[in-house]
């Protein structure tokens, strides 16, 4: 009897051993910050482990830990891109939306288009197209061209600027109907912007040399 009485107690701490250790939070893993950059030898932008002109998308999917999804955005001027967005991305704690730009040709974004779903109209006055699944997959391999980081906490400028240093130059648009305007920060030498815009938080994009 004593015996099974211990068999019992031991499995009851064993079992309450283990629930507790799934209550600890394991360790992240490291990774870049968003203001951790390197310049490569061919001029263009790591940031986040991605090497912009040079890492496909099925590798910036795997060094996020997570998988974006794609669309093809027609602007209201013409102009045709293909994006990859990601609503919540953690990387060193810090957490974030993403929007990949993908590197295609004029005549694939056209074949792409005429295989996508009918464009839906979005806040921007842009149109957003669902592509074909055959398409999507092609996507893999293209490269990422530019990457969009949208913090979901504010980053205050005078942080940016200990990160970062001085901008090359600085753009501030003309005042909007209520008096207020939006200044980019210019780091050329980084391939980076940094956005500005009233009542929201600063936007970092970063984009490959043409």
């Amino acid at each position: 009897m004593r015996i099974l009485k211990n068999l019992i107690i031991g499995l009851i701490l064993l079992i309450g051993g283990v629930m507790l250790l799934m209550l600890i939070p394991s360790p992240q893993a490291p990774a870049d910050k968003p203001w951790e950059v390197t310049v490569m030898p061919d001029g263009n932008t790591k940031v986040l482990g991605i090497h912009l002109g040079e890492t496909d998308y099925k590798t910036a999917q795997t060094l996020l830990g997570v998988f974006g999804k794609t669309g093809l955005f027609v602007d209201p001027d013409g102009s045709r891109s293909v994006e990859a967005y990601f609503d919540s991305v953690n990387l060193a704690g810090l957490s974030a939306k993403l929007v990949l730009n993908l590197s295609l040709s004029e005549a694939e974004l056209d074949a792409m288009l005429a295989r996508a779903s009918a464009g839906e109209l979005q806040p921007s006055g842009a149109h957003q197209h669902e592509l074909a699944e055959t398409d999507r997959e092609a996507l893999l391999a293209k490269t990422v061209a530019g990457l969009t980081y949208i913090p979901s906490v504010r980053l205050k400028p005078e942080m940016l600027h200990s990160r970062f240093g001085e901008p090359e130059r600085i753009v501030e648009t003309e005042a909007d109907e209520n008096g207020q305007t939006s200044k980019t920060w210019l780091y050329p030498d980084l391939g980076l912007s940094v956005v500005f815009l009233p009542e929201q938080k600063p936007i970092l994009v970063y984009r490959a040399k043409p």
